[in-house]
């Protein structure tokens, strides 16, 4: 797909394609208005370096998209991508990703999430705050954070491709071990997504989970 063509034009025409697919029933397809400038540039000034590039991209074009779908045959997908004030301001995130309770040092307290795709687990931005640009990293809610080191483009990129069927970041963090529903489903969309590529997603190697402590 061209460069040039709009994220958001790129999400409806995402959306479409769910929708006309006869092995894909869509329970929920939203995508907001575009984001206020004024907000964007208020959130960016708290976020500092760690913003990434292709976040004001993304909202000025639009403010959060919900996606939800089911693929005949067991898999499901969802993209939520969350309002930009819902990254970065730390009271909207009290008491999600287990926030309340963790002490500032805590590498999970310097998390931001970006697509709430199950209740369970996140793509998220980490770490923030930062002197550099944060990175992407999975992160399966109070329990482990991995990195992915895809940039904040490089990931809306494999969004677009996976068409965010359920734990498809998790191709990210290196091949699985064994086989499980999780690479099942990912397989049945596969078949319908002919620039998925899942393998092409998966770096030989595991990565390596963040110490948490």
């Amino acid at each position: 797909m061209p460069a040039t063509t709009s994220y958001r034009a790129r999400f409806q025409r995402l959306i479409d394609e769910l929708n006309g697919s006869p092995a894909i029933d869509v329970r929920q397809a939203v995508i907001g208005p575009p984001t206020d400038p004024q907000e964007i540039a208020k959130w960016q000034a708290v976020a500092g370096p760690a913003w990434p590039d292709g976040m004001t991209d993304l909202y000025r074009e639009l403010s959060l998209v919900d996606i939800d779908y089911d693929i005949r045959g067991g898999s499901t997908g969802g993209i939520h991508i969350p309002t930009v004030s819902s990254v970065w301001s730390y009271d909207d995130l009290e008491n999600e990703l287990w926030f309340d309770w963790l002490k500032p040092d805590h590498p999970f307290h310097r998390i931001r999430p970006i697509d709430r795709f199950v209740p369970e687990a996140y793509a998220v931005l980490y770490p923030v705050p930062s002197d550099r640009e944060a990175e992407v990293a999975f992160h399966y809610c109070g329990e482990s954070l991995v990195p992915t080191g895809l940039s904040f483009r490089a990931w809306l990129e494999l969004l677009f491709r996976s068409r965010g069927v359920a734990y498809w970041l998790d191709l990210t963090t290196g091949p699985a071990q064994g086989r499980t529903w999780v690479e099942d489903n990912i397989d049945l969309a596969a078949t319908l997504f002919p620039d998925f590529k899942p393998a092409t997603m998966t770096p030989p190697v595991a990565v390596p989970e963040i110490d948490i402590g």
